[in-house]
């Protein structure tokens, strides 16, 4: 499933999915970026969302919207608004306090996704574009992990882009501390996953498949983490690798399998 950014203003937001996008604030003008294209484009150029861009109303008229709304501030209107005044001037105060409130419910939230969404969307290109590649065989992890899942009769639909680079995420804001992260989680089509170099080379054996099952339970399988408990720990989606450290490949091997039964049995 294809995620998009818009651009408004100089602000990047995003990602979001077709169904997010239609309710967003755009036009026909509107930038569009989507992981494929070089540059951003108007949304009027991009052919798979041309319902998107059905949808949109055509320009406003000023000049005639502000006549039509003339029209109906007529003598018979004039009485009624005259007594929404009277009204509003007795229940100021309150009015006052009630809008107050309902603006600090609505914008409040508004503003903390604003900023969660760019942040996002900032950290996003930061870590795609600072990637590269290694030659470190990931494919093998991939292929590996189509088969253990095919084992247990789970048969995901396969991408048609697979992504897995180094990114050195100890070096970006709000990764430091971070081993790897997939973006490629609800979109069938893709597979992106970045892993911190340093922690590749320092991990063992175990940990890295730990680390890159847990990825592609993301990406393939849809997963989410687990909550860090002490329930959790030792399961293939607690989000916490370095509690791994002294895990074998039994260990892991365990943990994975444990995973799939659990996938099997849901979609039975």
């Amino acid at each position: 499933m294809t995620k998009y950014f818009y651009l408004n203003g100089d602000k990047k937001l995003g990602p979001f999915i077709k169904e997010e996008l239609i309710e967003q604030n755009l036009n026909r003008d509107s930038k569009i970026w989507y992981y494929g294209l070089e540059d951003w484009k108007k949304l009027s150029d991009i052919v798979e969302l041309v319902e998107i861009l059905n949808s949109l109303p055509p320009d406003l008229n000023t000049r005639n919207h502000q006549q039509k709304k003339e029209v109906f501030v007529t003598q018979k209107t004039q009485n009624v608004i005259s007594a929404i005044k009277v009204s509003e001037k007795k229940n100021n105060k309150n009015l006052k306090w009630i809008i107050i409130g309902l603006v600090t419910l609505i914008i409040v939230p508004y503003i903390y996704q604003l900023f969660t969404n760019q942040t996002e969307s900032d950290l996003y290109e930061s870590i795609s574009t600072s990637s590269y590649e290694s030659d470190v065989d990931f494919q093998m992890y991939v292929d590996k992990f189509y088969r253990d899942i095919r084992f247990y009769g789970v048969y995901p639909k396969k991408p048609k882009t697979t992504i897995i680079r180094f990114s050195k995420l100890d070096q970006l804001n709000n990764t430091t501390h971070i081993h790897g992260l997939s973006y490629g989680s609800n979109d069938d089509d893709r597979i992106e996953i970045y892993i911190n170099p340093s922690s590749w080379t320092s991990f063992n054996k175990p940990m890295r498949y730990f680390l890159m099952y847990h990825e592609l339970a993301h990406d393939i399988l849809n997963v989410d983490d687990l909550e860090e408990k002490t329930i959790y720990k030792g399961k293939l989606m607690y989000p916490a690798i370095s509690d791994y450290e002294k895990k074998n490949m039994d260990d892991f091997i365990e943990s994975s399998h444990e995973l799939f039964e659990e996938i099997a049995e849901k979609q039975n």
